[in-house]
């Protein structure tokens, strides 16, 4: 008999696509080692109208949260997946909330920078070294340690969760054709050369531009990546490529935790809410993944 594992579903912001995109995945998965929980009241979900987000539907997707990160932290299920949520709209009742990746990890109380934000889509992966922070903060937050221990991690958690034994990273230069020698910026030569010298399977600094472009058109063309993973430096570095060609299907995964956290990469879609045209492949693609790795 094949090992079964509990795992948590969260609607997100019940007034967005996310009760419709859950509804529809309970009804068409055919469920093999996975045993679904839902986390939230569907009763009380029904006083939401669909479209309509205001304070109340934010405090219940946070709470939503909180409830399934506490029941991964005591061992009850064994991996959660988050419908998505609104940043705005989950701080009118809770200010200073910038994501549920920030959320989780405080609330598992480890440090924030352990807590790893990777996009994974077939053999198309990319890891975030800076998340919901401004552009301008970026830099400041890139030394060598700290980048060494993050590619450290990448190996790591590759290796336990994906099962890759010698996991190629590329990681990507910050500046324009990373750098240009110098030219458009010295992070590439101060900090990002010297971080990655003696990692073994890394390289880089690679220019992003034709880095992210190869990398795109192969998963298009159905070619193996290069790479197993690519290491971007911010949020909107790597990710308009991932979700231009990854679609509805894409995958935001956070590793790190005493549990495997996965979510749809997209959005809450307030436009479309309760009108039956919301797409489930997010987040049945999560459910094939949990069902790969665990």
């Amino acid at each position: 008999m094949k090992k079964k594992f509990l795992i948590g579903l969260t609607y997100g912001d019940p007034a967005g696509i996310g009760p419709e995109i859950l509804e529809k995945t309970l009804r068409s998965w055919r469920f093999k080692k996975l045993i679904p929980l839902v986390i939230g009241n569907s009763k009380y979900l029904k006083s939401f109208k669909a479209g309509k987000p205001d304070k109340e539907t934010g405090k219940y997707a946070i709470d939503c949260l909180v409830q399934a990160v506490k029941l991964g932290i005591a061992g009850k299920i064994k991996a959660i997946i988050t419908g998505p949520v609104s940043k705005k709209i989950i701080n009118l009742s809770k200010p200073g909330f910038v994501g549920q990746t920030e959320e989780i990890a405080r609330i598992c109380k480890i440090n924030k920078d352990k807590a790893m934000m990777v996009f994974i889509r077939d053999d198309l992966r990319i890891a975030l070294f800076t998340r919901h922070i401004p552009l301008k903060e970026v830099s400041s937050k890139i030394t060598r340690q700290k980048l060494k221990n993050f590619i450290l991690l990448v190996n790591k958690y590759l290796k336990k969760y994906l099962h890759i034994s010698k996991p190629k990273i590329a990681v990507l230069g910050l500046n324009p054709h990373a750098g240009e020698n110098g030219l458009f910026g010295d992070e590439e030569i101060k900090i990002i050369k010297p971080a990655i010298k003696n990692i073994p399977n890394t390289y880089g600094p690679m220019s992003p531009d034709a880095t992210l472009s190869k990398a795109g058109q192969d998963y298009l063309n159905g070619k193996k990546q290069k790479y197993d993973i690519y290491i971007s430096f911010y949020h909107d570095q790597a990710l308009p490529m991932f979700k231009a060609v990854c679609g509805f299907k894409g995958l935001n995964v956070t590793l790190g935790l005493p549990f495997i956290r996965v979510s749809p990469d997209h959005g809450t879609a307030f436009d479309i809410a309760g009108k039956n045209k919301a797409d489930p492949g997010g987040m049945i693609e999560a459910l094939k993944f949990l069902e790969n790795v665990l």
